[in-house]
């Protein structure tokens, strides 16, 4: 019976109040972890008997939760790249777990976010965003604003024509820019509905004033998509914006051509290391570093969240969802209980 099934919900803010409701409206058993950062041991304990899971923090469950966690069927991730944040996907998909997630829920909120970065490279005030003077006898150091640039006139090279790279080229065109748009299938029909070109990854970089990564992140042992041939062949002064996966740009080169190029960048998430730790250095308006918080609008998140929370009570309730990415789960979980694995 449902009244028996636990779904588990992690974080704070990614899942709304409204997706938690309609997990409770229908039949199952809420089990909430307020926690955006859960660690791995507290992840297992919350997982013991789950049946359910709406992956609503920033955890990155691995193989060996989904090995021990017995009861569980069906897991949500709020977003589009779950193979990017979850190290252990495939193990799920091995151990018949259900795994949905939510594509283009949070585009509309990407590709604003990504315009927003582009146009704060373009226009750097972040070091003088402050300083109101507490008193009179505490004024504020004159400073010169930095001088930036327009970009309506200017071209924008678009790395994947998805939802979120095919939003950022229209708000693009509205502003006046041209657009190129590289990807690994050409999308012709994009092309006649918006009028931007195709080019390669190599003739992109070279002709565009701002190139903008929309794609997954890497997989195992992939190099990183723009490295030290390809910032090399940037136009100097070029603005980069990455709101697709931290580890696209290797961070060494990306340093080199802040540094020799001119280049500014700007990237949705944080990476770790020496190298990220000397790009940072630079300051915020030659590298500039946020949490990751492109996807996450109250609009986005009530999309995403409601879907995803869908997706878990149809298949536990037997129906299943057409929103889970290995829709022969049913099949792969019978395997395993034949063999004594689940």
């Amino acid at each position: 019976m449902n009244e028996q099934l636990i779904v588990l919900v992690t974080g704070t803010a990614v899942v709304p109040p409204e997706a938690r409701r309609l997990i409770a409206d229908r039949g199952f058993a809420l089990r909430e972890v307020t926690d955006d950062h859960v660690g791995a041991d507290d992840l297992h304990a919350a997982l013991d008997g789950v049946s359910g899971y709406l992956i609503g923090g920033y955890e990155e469950p691995e193989a060996a939760h989904f090995e021990r966690a017995a009861a569980l069927e069906a897991v949500a991730f709020v977003g589009t790249d779950f193979q990017s944040y979850l190290p252990g996907w495939r193990t799920a998909y091995d151990l018949g777990i259900a795994l949905a997630n939510t594509p283009g829920e949070n585009a509309a909120s990407v590709a604003e976010f990504t315009v927003l970065l582009a146009l704060t490279l373009a226009r750097p005030f972040t070091d003088a965003i402050v300083r109101t003077p507490r008193s009179p006898a505490d004024p504020v150091s004159a400073v010169s604003p930095p001088e930036g640039r327009e970009l309506g006139g200017r071209t924008l090279g678009v790395v994947g024509a998805g939802r979120i790279g095919a939003r950022v080229a229209t708000i693009a065109q509205g502003l006046g820019m041209s657009v190129l748009y590289t990807s690994p299938r050409r999308n012709q029909a994009l092309e006649a509905a918006t009028g931007i070109a195709y080019t390669d990854l190599d003739g992109l970089l070279s002709r565009s004033d701002v190139i903008s990564l929309h794609r997954p992140g890497l997989t195992a042992d992939e190099p990183p998509l723009l490295g030290a041939r390809e910032l090399t062949l940037c136009k100097d002064g070029a603005l980069l914006v990455n709101t697709g996966h931290h580890d696209l740009v290797d961070p060494v080169a990306l340093a080199w051509a802040v540094e020799h190029k001119n280049l500014r960048a700007a990237v949705d998430g944080h990476g770790s290391g020496d190298a990220w730790a000397a790009l940072t250095a630079l300051g915020p308006e030659r590298f500039l570093s946020v949490p990751q918080m492109g996807f996450l609008t109250r609009d986005a998140g009530l999309r995403a969240g409601l879907r995803a929370a869908r997706a878990v009570c149809d298949v536990l309730s037997g129906t299943g969802s057409p929103d889970v990415t290995n829709p022969d789960f049913r099949e792969r979980r019978t395997a395993v209980q034949r063999r004594g694995g689940g």
